[in-house]
């Protein structure tokens, strides 16, 4: 049973490797609904660079998925 348990522990790496798992297995950090909608609105708003972060670098499925529902929503059907 420890074999099965270590077989599944993430290999992490980099920061960016813990980041990932964080969001990728935990859905943890990702910004409010208002802060990744300002964000859509403001990429470059200095105000916004962990929202930058969390869905730029880290690359939250979660939230990169929110985006895409809004992003298709928005567009004329």
């Amino acid at each position: 049973m420890a074999r099965d348990k270590a077989s599944k522990e993430p290999h992490l790496k980099t920061l960016g490797d813990v980041v990932r798992w964080v969001v990728d297995e935990l859905g943890a950090m990702c910004p409010a609904p208002e802060r990744l909608q300002a964000y859509n609105q403001r990429p470059n708003d200095p105000a916004l660079r962990d929202v930058r972060y969390h869905v730029e670098e880290a690359q939250c499925r979660i939230c990169n998925a929110e985006r895409e529902r809004w992003k298709a929503s928005s567009q004329p059907g």
